[in-house]
């Protein structure tokens, strides 16, 4: 398979040692922009500018390429739709970058817990010089709205959305999302702290997760048939991530299925991000 890298050099550069290590991969090109090339099918854009990335991403899909976005999570409502129709009458795969969906930790945790009755999030960041950028925040907390909706769907039957605002200055959110089969997420998110943490519980009613995200370590709680507690440990490698991403996203083009984080995935988030934005601006 021939790939090719659109993005800065360096970040590009990256990308290119992660393909270089999968046998399926033949033939590695780095550019600074979308280029023609008759037997070229499949290219990863690296762009981080929201607005640049879906507009690069738009050019990619009308060349009949399948793409792989790694930017931060596009919530344009109206551009996310165009993306979606537009794959699929090109019949070519897309995937986002949604890394909390894409971890490999994250596919574990599935295969232990089906569909939670609850998620509970906890997030803290510290502020750089004691000042917190609004396009941040908003990643922070979109980045986890993404999370639970690609996990529970998006039939949320009731959002309550608090943040924590200072003369105009967003500091936190506290969000709670409940479902239309009555489980529930929430989200607790605080942008001044003096320690970086961030907290994934999940549970059904057989197990409970307690995920550690900044270190990848995690412990599942499971009652055994004596009603004592048993603890089984899981540790993961954050650096396998883009690795184990791009094997994904070259499977889902191989199998002609979905892409793990699909524009299908990325509109529905956007629309619940729009309404969560809805409940923060009452107050």
């Amino acid at each position: 398979m021939k790939v090719a890298v659109i993005g800065e050099k360096s970040r590009a550069s990256a990308w290119e040692k992660h393909l270089r290590k999968l046998s399926v991969i033949k033939e590695v090109i780095l550019s600074s922009s979308l280029f023609e090339d008759q037997n070229l099918r499949t290219v990863i854009l690296v762009e981080d500018d929201p607005k640049t990335s879906l507009h690069l991403l738009d050019q990619s899909i009308r060349s009949g390429l399948n793409s792989f976005l790694v930017s931060r999570l596009p919530v344009d409502i109206k551009k996310l739709e165009q993306i979606y129709h537009i794959s699929s009458e090109a019949g070519v795969t897309v995937q986002f970058s949604h890394w909390p969906s894409i971890t490999p930790s994250t596919q574990w945790i599935r295969q232990q817990i089906q569909k939670p009755d609850l998620i509970q999030i906890k997030k803290e960041v510290r502020p750089l010089n004691y000042t917190i950028d609004k396009e941040m925040f908003d990643h922070h907390w979109t980045d986890e709205v993404a999370f639970i909706v690609k996990w529970m769907g998006g039939n949320v039957h009731r959002i309550e959305a608090k943040p924590v605002i200072l003369e105009g200055t967003p500091l936190g959110l506290s969000l709670s999302m409940r479902f239309e089969d009555a489980s529930v997420a929430s989200i607790q998110f605080s942008g001044f702290s003096q320690e970086e943490r961030h907290q994934r519980l999940f549970s059904d009613q057989q197990t409970l997760i307690d995920c550690n995200v900044l270190t990848q370590k995690m412990k599942a709680y499971r009652v055994n048939e004596n009603k004592r507690i048993t603890v089984q440990e899981k540790a993961f490698d954050p650096s396998d991530t883009a690795e184990w991403a791009l094997q994904q996203f070259i499977k889902s083009i191989q199998m002609k299925r979905e892409s793990i984080f699909s524009p299908y995935d990325a509109l529905l988030t956007a629309r619940i991000v729009e309404k969560v934005r809805n409940h923060m601006e009452k107050w």
